[in-house]
């Protein structure tokens, strides 16, 4: 398709004059909750989405919500969140263009070949979603709408798009309140289907049961924190209450602490690590060989001392002490240094 000029009002701009902005915009569209979607390119942006909806319409208040958000968040965000680009208001229509990256997430979960992904991927996943929801509280912002349709992944990075119905200020479009924890609730769901590749299961008890007893340490620990003393949760990302729910800034601090996973490509890179270093270290004690050798070929050609000379005080005798210390230094360093990092990269 051939690239457009669209005149749009640019998101921050001072005043309301519309610029052309140049976008490539796809064959096809598509239409969900009366906002027409058509996703293009910007030489300029990337990725993007033209949303279109009619004037004065239940539609058209979920577009100017997307323009509030961007107002909310300014400049923070970067690629984790979609954000407005700019905006166009006709006597029918609203328009708005927002970034977005990547295949929605749910499409990705039906790819039943490469789903779940591995290790190093999921953890990277649900830390992008924790990261994008702390980014969210700071900004007083709650989605209320997260889930794997409004998560796309693009092989590198989340980033969260669809801010239509997010709540501004505790309260969502329809006057609803809003809490930080039904992010949370929403994120958590998300997180234990990425973590195990199945679906949360919808009865309270039996969430609760899979996380403490066949997920264990590698998820309780996240969504789950208890007072083993007096049985009772802490916090609970799934509790009934939002006020009883981890923030995501607590969620992101327990994955900080926990001990990094060893993966091959992590052993491999230590090993390589270390097998530098010990080259290194033999080329210091080649080094070391090759000045006492210089030292011991001086001494040679220096005369004999005479009798009653004090070897203490001559410079060959000397030198050859210090170059025989070091080089034996070195060594013991070397061998030392090489067996602790073959012991921690076991250890680990």
């Amino acid at each position: 398709m051939a690239e457009q000029q669209i005149p749009l009002v640019p998101y921050g701009a001072r005043d309301d004059v519309a610029r052309l902005y140049p976008i490539t915009l796809g064959s096809t569209s598509r239409v969900t909750g009366g906002v027409t979607y058509q996703h293009g390119t910007s030489r300029l942006d990337g990725p993007v989405v033209l949303k279109t909806a009619a004037r004065h319409s239940d539609a058209a208040v979920r577009i100017e919500r997307e323009l509030d958000v961007a107002r909310y968040l300014q400049s923070r965000g970067g690629e984790r969140l979609s954000k407005c680009i700019g905006h166009a208001t006709t006597d029918s229509s609203i328009q708005a263009i927002v970034t977005q990256r990547g295949r929605p997430m749910d499409a990705l979960v039906r790819d039943e070949g490469n789903w779940p992904p591995g290790y190093d991927v999921r953890m990277k996943i649900i830390v992008d979603l924790l990261q994008s929801v702390e980014l969210l509280r700071v900004s007083s912002i709650v989605h209320g709408a997260i889930g794997l349709n409004t998560l796309h992944w693009d092989g590198d990075t989340l980033q969260l798009v669809d801010f239509g119905g997010a709540a501004l200020c505790g309260e969502y479009p329809d006057g609803r309140t809003a809490h930080h924890g039904d992010d949370i609730l929403a994120a958590g769901r998300v997180i234990y289907q990425v973590h195990t590749g199945q679906r949360a299961p919808d009865d309270d008890a039996e969430t609760r049961k899979q996380i403490q007893q066949v997920h264990g340490d590698t998820l309780g620990t996240l969504l789950l924190r208890r007072d083993l003393v007096n049985e009772i949760d802490i916090d609970y990302v799934f509790a009934p209450e939002p006020g009883m729910r981890p923030t995501s800034r607590v969620l992101l601090d327990r994955i900080d602490r926990r001990q990094p996973r060893i993966t091959p490509a992590r052993m491999v890179a230590e090993e390589s690590a270390t097998r530098a270093e010990f080259r290194q270290l033999r080329s210091m004690q080649a080094q070391a060989r090759h000045r006492l050798a210089g030292a011991e070929l001086e001494r040679r050609r220096r005369p004999p001392r005479g009798p009653g000379s004090d070897p203490r005080t001559d410079p060959t005798a000397v030198a050859l002490v210090g170059w025989t210390r070091t080089a034996v230094l070195t060594l013991i360093i070397a061998v030392v240094l090489v067996v602790a990092l073959l012991l921690v990269g076991v250890l680990r």
